[in-house]
This record gives C-alpha cells, sequence and structure tokens, in this order.
C-alpha cells in the first residue's frame, strides 16, 4: 500500500473567519481570532486549517469576489496578522491550506481591469469575453448564482 500524503492523514478544519471569532469588536471575525484558538482547534486534533479567503475583496461573493491576491482585507487583520497565524499554527504542527479560487475575481481586481481593457492587450484572454447580441442584450441566458443574469 502507497504511502498517504500529508493531507490524508490529518483533521482539516475548515474556518470562516467572519464567523469564527471576533476579537476586536466590530461584529466580524478575524484572523487575531483564529490565532487566539490554535491552542483549542490543537486539542481536536486539527492537523490543517482550510482558510477561506481573507484576501481584500468588495465582498459580494462572502471574499471569493478577491480584488488582490497580494493583501489582507482588513476587515480581518494585516499582513502581519496572516504571518503570525502561520507562524502560530506551525508551533503546533498545524498547517494552513489557502482556499485560493483563481477561476474567477471580482470586477475590482486588477487582473480583471486590465484584461476588459481592450480585446488585443496580453491579458485579454485571462478572462472568457463575449460580445452582445446584435440588439445589444446578453449573448447568453447564464444566470448569476445570486441572481440575475451572469452578463453584468
Amino acid at each position: 500500500m502507497e504511502k498517504l500524503k500529508w493531507w490524508q492523514q490529518v483533521i482539516v478544519y475548515e474556518a470562516y473567519p467572519s464567523s469564527f471569532k471576533d476579537t476586536d469588536g466590530d461584529g466580524c471575525g478575524d484572523i487575531k481570532g483564529l490565532i487566539s484558538e490554535l491552542d483549542y482547534l490543537q486539542s481536536l486534533g486539527v492537523g490543517a486549517i482550510w482558510l477561506t479567503p481573507v484576501f481584500e475583496s468588495p465582498m459580494g461573493d462572502n471574499g471569493y469576489d478577491v480584488a488582490d491576491y497580494y493583501n489582507i482585507n482588513p476587515r480581518f487583520g494585516t499582513m502581519d496578522d496572516m504571518d503570525l497565524l502561520i507562524k502560530e499554527a506551525g508551533k503546533r504542527d498545524i498547517r494552513i491550506v489557502m482556499d485560493l479560487v483563481f477561476n474567477h475575481t471580482s470586477d475590482q481586481c486588477e487582473w480583471f481591469l486590465e484584461s476588459k481593457a481592450s480585446k488585443d492587450n496580453p491579458k485579454s484572454d485571462w478572462y472568457i469575453w463575449s460580445d452582445p447580441k446584435e440588439d445589444g442584450s446578453a449573448p447568453n441566458n447564464w444566470r448569476g448564482i445570486f441572481g440575475g443574469s451572469a452578463w453584468t
């Protein structure tokens, strides 16, 4: 029997920071809240935390509409907080697995804005673009998961 990979051997705990633990009293959970509960998670036998997006986002899709993959959303903390979470989790043999969804971003993301700037720029094919029908209506009947047309 082949050796199991690390992720096949540990308990993975999915953490949605917004609702995990609020340490600054703003009504939204944060990275410091996760840090404060690492000993508890370790006592449960957690070997990895699957962290839902904490990046800059307008939060139209619960953080999955990432606007900037290089910065932490201030509602969750700072990059220093993220570095501390990784360090403190590591001390407890807990890995941090980031939920990275690169197949869609916010319409405020630099990649999206550059892609939509013109049909002939180097990043124009980073997203799928469709021209409207001749009457100006949406090119298809696709619906957005949060309601309305996906054509917005």
